[in-house]
């Protein structure tokens, strides 16, 4: 079982290394040509024998989650569809998130007609993620609804250090993206209300009765993550806070507190048992109190909506109890390998989550704990609490990037605190809501302020220097190697030599960073979708040229993009923060960087993006130097007037012998002010240039470009831009003058490393050599 187990989850996750998935034929024609020789194969070689069943696990797992991956893509919104308005029939799966903008939701799709096509319907099913931002609109969970819309397949965001959006929303099982488009023929409408019985209706009833009931909301929001796993409503401070503290998992309804659930299941029937002993004599007291434990792990999952992960965590409690429960005796691995072989056998591409990997990995560190422990009279729960916490450090910024050094502390005292005291409160507030609502609101109120107290010491911890840790590019396998490194320092005593494992440690906390050397320097254009975010570095100096846009709270190229990657380079000072211009799209992620990061300058041709901090206003002829890179504002000048666009900061970057010009949104009237100009006309040259104002047609005069005469020029655009940029013609304009072109769009994040000597500059896509089979080409 565990020999087969472990080469099956190698199989399903062997696919994530690919761009494209292997042949469901080929793989089927394998495995089935394996299982036949294994059946006839008459041979007394156990390597032979153990060869075939590695062979057979490997390629069950591969082909399960071939064949799961294969039906997720095939059910991608089709090309031909995107961008057209669509009349979808469906239902709304999931509690909607109600913002400030408008609301989002899950919506499986029953039928889709083109809205110039009604009567023909279109092959089109699965979920999609929509957005309706409309005022006062009301969508509830469960409802059935009309809604015209507009979709899109899944994209996102590719930089280093950023977060994967096309992989969540693949390991979510969402086949697109859109939003509900105002109605022209009353289109937008519902179709049928939920059914009293209707689960997720249950759970958003409970939802919004907690957050009537408690009057912090900060808590309450706590309250129906824990008890109806809704987190949508936790603010920005508590996500940092958690983050800080490495106490994320906590607000998530997990294993963690689906066992917790479990166990309690026994006091009451252990009370009943005690008081009517002859039941044990029908039923014992260890099965009774197996089957409410999963009883009562199941009713607490149901609240969580079963959503995948809350069927993992719960299919591992069940199989946990009943090999508990079983009069055979099975070693805990043996249990463990069941467990993780349902899960796989469930969800082929679980190995593709953070949660899976955390979960078991925290169940293997607590066995292997725990029978060590055997050899010793004392179990002491601070030693175990150490374990997890350093054990878990590396896998934590391996999926994370980021970890905190303060976790044993945090955790130590918020597990009992959440798990034993928060919960059981929650639930069983819950439990009497029919019952009594004086009993229901007290106990409510009671959890909020365990829940206030928890977060006051989370708070206190999360200013520590110690409360964050970033991977800055750790390689992958140095993290791998150092938790490999701790198994090794777990293994029993007698082992020789365990002290090694210490070795495994020394390439992950010795890596450092590669920088420019003196003279050099690399510039990074982000992939930021609509807007401009790009970072420069010399050998001791970050500048950040435009920080991106912010649309929402929740969509905001700052926090999401931006300072990830500086995280990612172990950056957490700017030497100069520029800020080409006060559009939102080149100045919305401004304040995040702010916040988060110590700016020593900030230099743009406005104030209003910042009105709390002191900013320079760039001026043609502001120049310095850094690690013998020359800077120079090209423009504006003194008298230059008109729209934003025109104010932008030009700015050349070069060392001696290469060079890159920056242009934010400039417009014809600067350009040809600035080819007018016979002194800054020579310093437009430039081996690279930023396109500008994304490729509109307002910009990228020919003879501007001429006098830049790039030998490459980027274009930082978004995936099907509303504003159709880059235009077809300024393409052709830049392609006419033998000029290369990369977008962020197919690249992703350009790194460009411009050397000191007369070397070629290097040039990486990070879309095009980080892409896997889930990524949009």
């Amino acid at each position: 079982m565990r020999l087969f187990t472990v080469f099956f989850l190698s199989g399903t996750l062997f696919i994530q290394l690919l761009t494209v998935l292997p042949s469901l034929v080929w793989l089927g024609l394998f495995l089935s040509a394996s299982v036949i020789v294994a059946i006839f194969c008459k041979t007394r070689s156990k390597i032979i024998t153990i060869t075939l069943f590695v062979i057979i696990a490997f390629s069950s797992g591969l082909f399960l989650a071939s064949f799961s991956a294969q039906n997720q893509l095939d059910n991608k919104i089709q090309n031909d569809f995107q961008g057209k308005d669509i009349i979808l029939q469906g239902k709304v799966i999931d509690i909607p998130n109600h913002r400030g903008e408008g609301i989002r939701f899950r919506f499986k799709i029953l039928k889709a007609y083109l809205a110039e096509e009604p009567h023909q319907e279109l092959r089109m099913n699965g979920i999609v993620r929509l957005g309706w931002y409309q005022k006062n609109q009301e969508v509830r969970a469960d409802e059935y609804w009309q809604l015209r819309v507009r979709l899109k397949r899944p994209s996102g965001f590719l930089n280093p250090g950023g977060f994967d959006y096309e992989k969540w929303l693949f390991t979510e099982r969402i086949n697109g993206t859109g939003y509900v488009r105002k109605s022209k023929e009353g289109e937008n409408k519902i179709l049928a209300t939920p059914q009293w019985w209707s689960l997720n209706h249950l759970r958003e009833t409970i939802h919004n009765s907690i957050q009537a009931k408690v009057t912090n909301y900060s808590s309450a929001a706590v309250l129906s993550a824990l008890v109806v796993a809704v987190r949508t409503n936790l603010s920005d401070h508590q996500w940092d806070d958690l983050r800080k503290t490495g106490t994320t998992h906590l607000v998530a309804i997990s294993g963690l507190h689906i066992a917790v659930v479990a166990g309690f299941a026994f006091f009451p029937i252990m009370l009943l048992w005690r008081v009517f002993p002859r039941l044990n004599e029908r039923i014992p007291l260890r099965v009774a109190g197996g089957v409410a434990g999963v009883l009562f792990a199941s009713l607490y999952a149901m609240l969580a909506g079963f959503t995948l992960p809350t069927q993992r965590a719960l299919l591992m409690v069940i199989i946990a109890l009943l090999g508990l429960l079983s009069r055979k005796h099975y070693s805990s691995s043996v249990i463990l390998a069941s467990a993780m072989l349902a899960v796989l056998l469930l969800d082929p591409l679980a190995g593709m989550t953070a949660s899976f990997w955390l979960s078991f990995l925290a169940v293997t560190l607590i066995l292997i704990f725990l029978n060590r422990q055997l050899e010793q009279p004392k179990f002491s729960l601070i030693k175990l609490q150490f374990v997890l916490s350093l054990g878990m450090l590396p896998l934590t910024l391996l999926f994370f990037g980021s970890a905190s050094l303060s976790s044993p502390v945090a955790n130590f005292l918020a597990i009992p605190w959440v798990s034993f005291v928060i919960v059981p409160v929650s639930l069983i507030a819950l439990v009497f809501m029919p019952i009594s609502s004086v009993i229901s609101d007290g106990l409510f109120k009671l959890a909020a302020l365990a829940i206030e107290w928890l977060f006051n010491g989370l708070g206190l911890m999360s200013s520590s220097s110690l409360s964050n840790i970033n991977s800055a590019e750790i390689p992958n396998y140095y993290l791998l190697i150092a938790f490999l490194g701790l198994l090794f320092l777990l293994l029993p005593k007698g082992f020789p030599a365990r002290w090694l494992g210490v070795i495994a440690f020394l390439p992950a906390l010795l890596f450092s960073v590669e920088k420019p050397k003196h003279g050099e320097f690399q510039y990074t254009l982000l992939d930021a979708g609509q807007g401009m975010a790009s970072v420069l570095q010399t050998q001791n100096h970050t500048l950040v040229y435009d920080a991106g846009t912010r649309l929402s709270d929740s969509f905001d190229i700052g926090k999401l993009v931006v300072i990830p990657y500086l995280n990612s380079k172990g950056i957490n000072v700017l030497d100069k923060l520029i800020i080409s211009h006060d559009d939102i799209d080149h100045s919305g992620g401004a304040p995040s960087i702010v916040k988060a990061l110590k700016v020593n300058e900030i230099m743009s041709s406005s104030t209003a993006f910042l009105p709390d901090r002191k900013i320079l206003k760039c001026v043609t002829g502001q120049t310095w130097v850094w690690d013998g890179v020359q800077f120079e504002i090209l423009s504006p000048d003194k008298s230059t007037q008109g729209n934003d666009n025109n104010l932008s900061c030009v700015l050349k970057v070069s060392n001696e012998l290469h060079s890159l010009l920056l242009t934010g949104d400039i417009e014809k009237k600067i350009e040809k002010r600035l080819v007018a100009n016979e002194s800054i006309r020579k310093k437009l040259n430039s081996d690279v240039m930023i396109v500008p104002h994304h490729g509109s047609k307002t910009s990228s005069h020919q003879e501007f470009i001429k006098a830049a005469s790039p030998k490459l020029a980027l274009i930082p655009a978004g995936y099907r831009s509303r504003f159709g940029h880059p235009k077809p013609e300024i393409v052709k304009r830049y392609q006419s003058l033998n000029i290369a072109l990369k977008d962020t769009v197919s690249s992703g994040a350009i790194i460009l490393k411009f050397p000191s000597n007369n070397q070629n500059m290097t040039t990486e896509s990070y879309r095009q050599n980080n892409r896997r089979f889930w990524n949009r080409l």
